[in-house]
């Protein structure tokens, strides 16, 4: 049998550099980028409203964008972070899921699942004092991928212009699937599109997806049965999104 390829530190470090730019521009602004805030139309249906009034009652009224945000003690800006990415991008990460066991054999979906909670690992570190994207690489690859970086490899992370092109390039793009998720509203739209631009920088760690945190035992058998695997997705991604932003603060405190 051929040897398994190994992923080499040069390259996770790569990913991850190119990762964590573009999440740095999504925490700085994460409306535009989670766009989770707008509220539904008078015509959504029961559904959409019950999403909506969970989402207000998460996030509640003080944001990175509120003036009282920086006198917010450091774990209520944290928990913030975490409902935020749990409502939104954990959403998102499980919507493959609809195909049940099949979506597991599907890369993209751990690639979702590791991006959402990696999205958590920087908005950790991030409001712990670690705000420099660079910081957080061997962080991510620590908590994603169960690796640590050999001392000296470099964080390749782009200037903040290059990692807004591409997201902007992904926000844009309707060749990609999530563009036709048109059922989903405006906010909606571009958390998926978001994430899903995220995941594709770690579509070449595959050999490296087992490593990736997960939720429950339970939320994971339920995820893998069709129909209600959307619902055991979005436990086990939540999890693993809480998993990996706890872990985060014991490497950091």
């Amino acid at each position: 049998m051929p040897n398994k390829q190994v992923v080499s530190d040069e390259t996770l470090s790569r990913a991850l550099g190119m990762y964590a730019g573009m999440v740095g521009q999504v925490l700085n602004n994460p409306r535009r980028w989670l766009g989770v805030d707008e509220d539904p139309p008078l015509t959504a249906g029961l559904p959409a409203r019950v999403l909506d009034a969970v989402r207000d009652r998460a996030l509640g009224d003080v944001t990175p964008a509120s003036p009282h945000w920086a006198a917010q003690p450091d774990s209520t800006r944290v928990d913030w972070w975490i409902r935020r990415i749990a409502v939104g991008a954990a959403l998102a990460a499980a919507a493959p899921r609809f195909a049940g066991a099949l979506a597991d054999r599907i890369p993209l979906q751990a690639a979702l699942g590791a991006s959402a909670a990696g999205l958590a690992v920087c908005a950790v570190a991030r409001e712990r004092g670690n705000v420099a994207p660079a910081e957080w690489v061997p962080l991510l690859a620590q908590v994603i991928f169960n690796r640590k970086l050999a001392a000296g490899i470099p964080a390749p992370v782009p200037a903040t212009e290059e990692s807004e092109v591409q997201l902007e390039a992904a926000a844009s793009d309707t060749s990609e699937p999530p563009s036709g998720m048109a059922a989903l509203a405006q906010g909606a739209q571009r958390v998926v599109r978001t994430l899903w631009r995220l995941a594709r920088t770690f579509l070449d760690l595959q050999d490296l997806f087992a490593e990736r945190p997960r939720g429950g035992l339970l939320a994971r058998t339920l995820a893998k049965l069709p129909v209600v695997g959307i619902a055991g997705g979005w436990l086990d991604e939540r999890g693993a999104i809480r998993k990996a932003a706890r872990q985060t603060q014991r490497l950091i405190a």
